[in-house]
C-alpha cells in the first residue's frame, strides 16, 4: 500500500478527513529554492471549504506549517513536510452510517479492504480533504515552473449543460478564480451559479469538467510508455477524489475525425518546429512536442444528496435506506480546479527532473 506518487519529485500524503491533520511530504526538490509562503496561502484559499454559499460550509482556514525541508526561507535539499490541521470536524454525522455505506462513495470498498479497522468519519483518507496538502505541495511546484517560464492554467469548462468553448485568458493562472463558479465568462458564470443554487434548493448535486493548458513545455520531455506525459498526468489525476475521466487534446472527438483532420501539420516559426493545430494536446508518442499540453478531466457530482436512498446494512446484511447528514459541496468540481492545476505542476516538475531539465 502506498500514498506516494512520482519518480524524481515525489509526493506523499498523510492524515484523514477528521484526524488531527492532513499532511504532505515533497521530496526531490533542488536546494536553494526560495519558498513564497503567501503564494502557498493563495492556492490553498482557492481550494478551501466555506468560501461561498456554493461550496461546503465546513469552516477550515487551512493554515499550514512547514515542519522540515526549509532553512532560512529556502529549500535545504531534504524532504519538505507540510502539515495542515483539521479544526472543524463533526464526526457524529458519520456514527449512524458506520454500517450503512453511502452509494457512490468509497464507504463500501473501504469496508471490503479495511474491514472494522477502516477510518470512516468524513470519508477518512478517501475524502476530498486530502487534496489540501496536494495543493500546498503543488503551489511550490507552480513557483518553480513560473521561474522557468512555464505556465499551468486550469478552469471550469462546463458545469452540467453550461459550458464555454475556450478560455480567453488561458495565459493567466489566477483569472478563473475571479468567478464564483470558476467558469471564466460573466454570462456562463451567472448561468452556472443559478444551476448550482437550484441543486442546493432541491438537495441535489451537479458534475463538471475542468480544462488545463500547460504553456512553455519544452520538447522531448516524457517517456514512450509507462512514464509518458499522458500516463503521468493521468496517474495523478485519478488520485483526485471524484475525478472519473480524462482526455488529451481533442480526446474523444478523434472518434468523429478523419486522419486529414486529426493530424497536426508541422511548420517552422523562428527556427523552431511548430504545429498548425494541436489536436494531440502537445504530446506525440508520450513525449512533449513543445506545443502547449492540453487536457480535460470530468468530475462526478457528489453522491451526498438530500434524499432517502437505498443501501445495505453491512452489519446485518439487510436492505435498508439512509439519509445523508453533514456538509457537502453541491458541485465538488468548483474546488477541484486548483487541485487539478497544482497537481499538474507536481507532475510537470517530476517529468522535467527525469529529463534533466528542472532548474531554479
Amino acid at each position: 500500500m502506498t500514498f506516494s506518487i512520482g519518480n524524481r519529485i515525489r509526493l506523499s500524503v498523510l492524515g484523514s478527513s477528521h484526524g488531527q491533520s492532513v499532511d504532505a511530504v515533497l521530496e526531490g526538490l533542488p536546494h536553494g529554492l526560495e519558498i513564497d509562503l503567501e503564494n502557498m496561502r493563495r492556492w490553498l484559499d482557492y481550494r478551501k471549504p466555506g468560501q461561498s454559499e456554493l461550496t461546503t460550509q465546513r469552516q477550515e482556514s487551512d493554515d499550514f506549517q512547514i515542519l522540515s525541508g526549509i532553512f532560512n526561507g529556502r529549500t535545504d535539499g531534504s524532504p519538505i513536510l507540510i502539515s495542515i490541521p483539521n479544526k472543524d470536524t463533526i464526526s457524529k454525522h458519520y456514527d449512524d452510517i458506520r454500517h450503512l455505506p453511502r452509494p457512490g462513495h468509497a464507504d463500501l470498498t473501504m469496508f471490503y479492504k479495511y474491514g472494522e479497522s477502516r477510518n470512516f468519519p468524513g470519508g477518512g483518507f478517501f475524502s476530498g480533504r486530502m487534496t489540501a496538502p496536494i495543493v500546498a505541495a503543488g503551489a511550490i511546484c507552480m513557483q518553480i515552473l513560473d521561474s522557468m517560464g512555464m505556465n499551468v492554467v486550469s478552469w471550469h469548462s462546463s458545469i452540467g449543460p453550461v459550458s464555454i468553448e475556450e478560455n480567453a485568458h488561458d495565459d493567466d493562472p489566477h483569472y478563473c478564480y475571479r468567478f464564483k463558479t470558476r467558469i471564466p465568462d460573466d454570462e456562463k458564470d451567472r448561468q452556472a451559479d443559478s444551476l448550482i443554487r437550484e441543486m442546493l434548493h432541491t438537495g441535489n448535486s451537479i458534475g463538471g469538467a475542468i480544462s488545463t493548458k500547460v504553456s512553455g513545455m519544452p520538447p522531448g520531455v516524457g517517456e514512450p510508455f509507462f512514464d509518458s506525459v499522458e500516463s503521468s498526468i493521468a496517474h495523478m489525476a485519478f488520485s483526485i477524489p471524484g475525478l472519473k475521466g480524462i482526455e488529451f487534446g481533442s480526446g474523444f472527438r478523434f472518434a468523429e475525425m478523419t486522419g486529414f483532420e486529426a493530424m497536426d501539420e508541422f511548420y517552422l516559426k523562428d527556427g523552431e518546429i511548430r504545429t498548425r493545430s494541436n489536436h494531440n494536446g502537445g504530446i506525440l508518442g508520450g513525449i512533449s512536442t513543445g506545443m502547449p499540453v492540453t487536457f480535460r478531466v470530468v468530475m462526478k457530482p457528489t453522491s451526498s444528496v438530500r434524499k432517502e436512498i437505498p443501501t445495505v446494512d453491512i452489519d446485518t446484511m439487510t436492505e435498508t435506506t439512509l439519509k445523508i447528514q453533514g456538509r457537502h459541496d453541491p458541485c465538488i468540481s468548483i474546488r477541484a480546479v486548483p487541485v487539478v492545476q497544482t497537481s499538474t505542476a507536481i507532475v510537470m516538475c517530476d517529468l522535467l527532473s527525469m529529463a534533466g531539465m528542472l532548474r531554479i
